[in-house]
């Protein structure tokens, strides 16, 4: 996800903070520290307060994540935003009772936390001294105290818990939703009905929030409508791109670089072709990429007269030619890039770049019968 930056991992899985993400512990500070009045260390509670209530965030993900992972599913990465956690799944099998449980382990995992911290309500004591103890009271919501800090986790991981079970996709209570009318319909009927309700769910919401002049819950909104479509719209194009295999519409006539050719010599092939991204080839196997930013930016840090071999990234996927065209549009939303090279056994057999993804999308949407022969 852009403007976002490695933090850590867990169990393999790369944990990535949004660069937003530190507009909601400022936010935090603000309520604490000016709205309630508690000074700076209000501000240094109310931040620290926020900061370990998306740590549970990241284990809400956690759970999705390794229950995906115990499915055959991949895990990229966990994306820390101020509204929430974004797991990033490479693939996940389309089966609703495994989506099922996939699902519903993240808010009962929250459960299970709130469950967890009744029990401190009880062992500490109330007021605290130490730094706190001038600005501990009995409000556990306002006030600067261990009680109040450990009420307020247990309140919002309860919340967080029912929030998610709400019946709207793209919560986890929309994909439980949608895995049960998976078990009755197709999987992409059953997307439908469960964006739709969610777009619903948003709207309402929307208006509930631009009536009581919540903002919050606007934001919310926004945000669930936006997620529903494009979740919806992915689920849809997978299920039709899945019609083909990638060597039945790949493009074979890809022009190629070698490691040794000059920056100024692919300058001159770019301005004559429509090709973005050039696979880099010696002795018929692919050895790296060179984007059309890469090229940019190795003219700009090592200039004309450097090679190929020099700029070009040598981490990037492939698909076979037997795969689902559906794999390139994963492949393309995980890495983020615009091409993918066909290879068999190391050797380039064609590519698929994002216009011809899209190309062949609307030609197959254009009809439910087969367009190409098998």
């Amino acid at each position: 996800m852009k403007w976002s930056f490695k933090i850590g991992s867990a169990f393999g899985i790369e944990l990535r903070m949004h660069i937003t993400f530190f507009l909601i512990v400022l936010f935090a500070a603000y309520i604490w520290g000016v709205l309630f009045e508690r000074g700076y260390q209000g501000a240094v509670y109310g931040a620290a307060l926020i900061s370990v209530l998306f740590a549970c965030v990241v284990i809400h993900e956690l759970a999705h994540s390794l229950m995906a992972i115990h499915y055959g599913g991949q895990v990229s990465s966990i994306t820390l935003l101020p509204i929430g956690g974004v797991s990033l799944l490479k693939n996940m099998p389309e089966d609703p009772m495994k989506e099922l449980v996939v699902s519903v382990v993240g808010p009962m995992t929250n459960v299970v936390i709130g469950f967890l911290l009744i029990p401190l309500l009880y062992l500490i004591p109330d007021p605290v001294g130490g730094p706190w103890g001038a600005y501990a009271d009995v409000d556990l919501f306002t006030g600067i105290s261990v009680q109040a800090f450990i009420s307020y986790l247990l309140f919002i991981n309860f919340v967080l818990a029912f929030f998610n079970m709400v019946p709207a996709f793209p919560l986890d209570g929309g994909r439980v939703l949608r895995s049960i009318l998976a078990l009755k319909m197709s999987y992409v009927k059953a997307t439908r009905a469960a964006v739709t309700i969610g777009q619903i769910f948003a709207f309402i919401l929307g208006i509930t929030g631009l009536l009581l002049g919540a903002w919050l819950w606007i934001i919310i909104a926004v945000f669930i409508y936006l997620g529903a479509s494009q979740e919806g719209a992915g689920t849809e194009m997978k299920s039709i791109l899945a019609r083909l295999k990638v060597g039945q519409a790949m493009a074979g006539d890809v022009r190629v670089l070698s490691p040794e050719d000059r920056l100024s010599d692919v300058v001159g092939v770019a301005l004559r072709t429509y090709q973005e991204d050039f696979p880099v080839v010696s002795d018929g196997r692919i050895e790296g990429m060179l984007t059309r930013s890469g090229l940019i930016k190795g003219l700009h840090d090592v200039g004309p007269e450097a090679s190929v071999s020099e700029v070009m990234t040598r981490e990037f996927p492939v698909v076979r030619a037997d795969a689902p065209f559906s794999e390139v549009y994963v492949r393309m939303n995980e890495f983020g890039i615009k091409a993918v090279p066909v290879v068999e056994d190391g050797r380039l057999l064609g590519m698929v770049t994002m216009e011809h993804l899209s190309e062949v999308f609307m030609l197959l949407s254009a009809t439910d019968q087969p367009v190409i022969p098998e």
